[in-house]
Parts: structure tokens; sequence; C-alpha cells
């Protein structure tokens, strides 16, 4: 693991990583766009098959738009002393809080809906439906908001009946087609964005939350774990991305190791905390075990290149979604769920050495998207970065980001 800069010294490595958190909290104060009411709202990507064509305002979703930014600085600024956050955060959920759209057709999801938003209420939910499955746009991730909340559980119980409606029988365990789409472009997927991971994941939270609904859900969950088990391969770690014809095995968080991981990561924080599960927790952990490895790898890899190459050299740089955030998360996340803590400091020591390889103003750093110079996203922009590296620098003051905040803050050694 690189450590010559800018120090070896976990200490030093802390002190640089706070200071680049500070400096990612700056920029997402400082491209706020306050409208005549002094509501704000940030700026975001428009994206085609290229990469990022345009920017816009007003987007809503957690993803990409106003409800992530404002997730991230509602637990930055109490982690960092930062009251000018703390005071943006507050007006930025007030406001999307008091504009829920009233469209029937509005996106419900977690990552690109109002599940998202709902993340956001402190204990409420509400009531969507999609015609989509996964957590992304889909009933896994209104299911896992309303998970959170421990709210509307008739309505949770209609999405989990929905969710079994929809899986297809496989010849080990069942899969989530999307039958939205033709063709190969239906085939269903692995990992946690648009795969059986996701779904798995809300099941699970929704057995915890509802112990009526526990057998129903976590029969189900196993099903979705079997059928994911026959695509994991341990000599590449991790689970394919079936999206297209050549077929690839990535470490990241949407479609990857790094997103599957944290999933079953979270799977053995439930067992902890008494859920029965109806499959074998060792195989849980063992493939926890296996998406830990192939993320450090591929975090190590990332923070070689930044100090040969410069940030620059890091695709997609530290974000979530498509960058080296995402396992690096992972690595983290493993350190306190896995009882490691070696693990976070490998994850400090890498993310010491990109932080130390990248300009001083975050708006500089590599983007999650193509061409998205200055993405202020949780997902593939600074705000996702800002929580991670507090998260290395502080342990035990922000949530876990690969988890979306899922089992309260941690990391307290």
């Amino acid at each position: 693991m690189p450590g010559s800069d800018p120090t070896d010294e976990p200490a030093d490595q802390r002190a640089v990583v706070l200071a680049a958190a500070h400096r990612c909290v700056d920029l997402l104060v400082r491209t706020a766009i306050l409208d005549d009411d002094g509501d704000p709202t940030w700026p975001a990507w428009e994206t085609g098959p290229e990469g990022a064509i345009g920017v816009v305002a007003g987007r809503r979703s957690l993803y990409d738009g106003d409800a992530g930014v404002v997730w991230s600085l509602t637990h930055l600024g109490e982690a960092l002393n930062r009251p000018d956050a703390v005071e943006l955060a507050a007006s930025g959920m007030r406001a999307l809080l008091r504009s829920r759209p009233d469209e029937p057709d509005a996106p419900a999801g977690l990552l690109v809906g109002e599940a998202g938003v709902d993340l956001l209420r402190r204990g409420r939910a509400s009531r969507g439906w999609s015609d989509g499955s996964d957590l992304t746009d889909g009933l896994a991730g209104i299911l896992l908001s309303l998970a959170r909340a421990r709210h509307h559980e008739e309505h949770a119980a209609a999405v989990v009946a929905e969710l079994r409606h929809r899986a297809r029988v496989e010849p080990w365990g069942r899969s989530w087609p999307d039958h939205r789409l033709g063709g190969a472009s239906a085939r269903p997927l692995c990992g946690l964005a648009h795969g059986a991971s996701g779904i798995v994941w809300a099941l699970a939270e929704a057995a915890a939350a509802w112990p009526r609904l526990a057998s129903s859900a976590l029969e189900l969950a196993a099903e979705g774990l079997e059928w994911e088990a026959t695509w994991s391969e341990p000599v590449r770690g991790g689970w394919p991305d079936l999206r297209e014809d050549g077929v690839s095995w990535p470490d990241l968080w949407c479609h990857g190791s790094a997103g599957a991981g944290a999933v079953r990561l979270r799977l053995l924080e439930l067992v902890d905390a008494g859920l029965d599960v109806p499959w074998s927790v060792e195989t849980t952990r063992a493939e926890a075990e296996m998406a830990v490895q192939r993320c450090g790898r591929a975090m190590g890899d990332a923070a070689d290149r930044a100090v040969e190459g410069g940030a620059g050299a890091v695709v997609a740089g530290w974000t979530l979604c498509h960058g080296a955030g995402g396992p690096a998360g992972l690595v983290a996340l493993a350190a306190d769920v896995l009882g490691v803590p070696e693990h976070r400091d490998e994850a400090l020591s890498a993310a010491a050495a990109f932080v130390a390889s990248a300009p001083t103003d975050p708006e500089l750093w590599p983007s999650g998207l193509r061409g998205a110079d200055g993405d202020v996203s949780l997902a593939t922009g600074v705000a996702g970065t800002a929580v991670l590296l507090t998260d290395l620098a502080v342990p035990g003051v922000v949530p876990s980001l690969p988890l979306l905040g899922a089992g309260g803050v941690r990391g307290t050694r």
C-alpha cells in the first residue's frame, strides 16, 4: 500500500485527509445556487452515451441531485463542526420536503426518485410504486426506504409480495428480469444498483423492521442470494456485470464487488443484531471477504496510479459509484463489521495517497462521469467523496457511505 506521500504516519494521513474533506465541504457550500427565497440547489450533469453533455439545476435525486448533497452536508456539518454546512443542509432539506412533485409518473425509487428524498425525513416515508424491481428506481428502493422509516407495514408487505411475483424461478434460486425492457436488455443482473444484491438488501431490512414479514421476505432473499452465488467467481473476486455481451468483473459499487460486498456485510450486521436468516451465514461471510480482498487490491492499485501519475490517472477519482471510493468504502466498512482494524488503516493510507497527488481544489478532481468537471453529487462527485474522507479521518462521526447510512455511524475504536 502506498504511503511515501505524504507520510507513513496515520496521524499525518488523517490530517491530510481531514483537510481535504473540509475543502470538499467548501466546494459544496460555494456551488449552492440560491433562489429568491434562499432555497439552495446544486448543479447536476445531464449525460449521454459519451458522458456529460450539459448542466442543469433542481434535480431532486439522492444519486446525482440535491437530496444526495443535502444528505452529505447534514452529516458533514455536524461531524466537522461546520455551521455553514449545517445551515445549508437544513434549508436544502426544507426545500426538498416542501416541493414534493405531484406528477403521478414522478420517479419513486431510492437512488433516482422520491424514496431517496425520504431518507432526509428522519423517520417518515411515502408509499410509492414502480414498474421496476431494483434499488435504483424500483420497488426494492421503495421497500428499503419504508424499512428505514418503519412506516407503512401493509404497503411494505405488498411490495414484498410483488417482488416475489416479478421474480423468475431459476435452476438455482430466483432472479429479477427488468420487464420494462426487451430482449437481452431485460436479463437479470447481479449487484447493488440494478441487480439481485440490492433487492436482497431491501428484503432483509424489511424482515428486520417487521417480524411479521420476516418469513416471506427472507425466503425470497435467500433465493436471490442463491441465484447470485451461481455467478460469483472467487478467482475473479466478485460478481459479473451482465449488462453487456462482453461480461466483465468490476469492483464498482453500482455493478460489482464493492456494492455486492457491502450488502453482504450489512447482512452480517443484521444477523449479529438478531435476525434469524435461512441461509448459510458462513457463506455470506466468505463472499464478503472475497469482495474485500478484490476491493482492497483495486483500492491499492488506484492509490499507486495516483502516486505515479497524479489524481488524473485514477479514472473516476475517489467517487462512490464509478471510482475508487466504492472499493475504499467497502474496505473501511469491513474493518468494523469483520473486526479487522487494519482494513481501515489501509483505506486511510490509500485515500491519503490520492489526496496528496490531487489538486488542492476538489473541483478539479476526476469525476465519476466522463467530462463532468466539478461534479458535486453523492454518487459520482465530491459530496460522496467528502463523506468517505471524513469517515477515514475521524472514524465514528458519519454513517457508512456504501450502505447510505444503514446501521448508523461506525468506526470508533
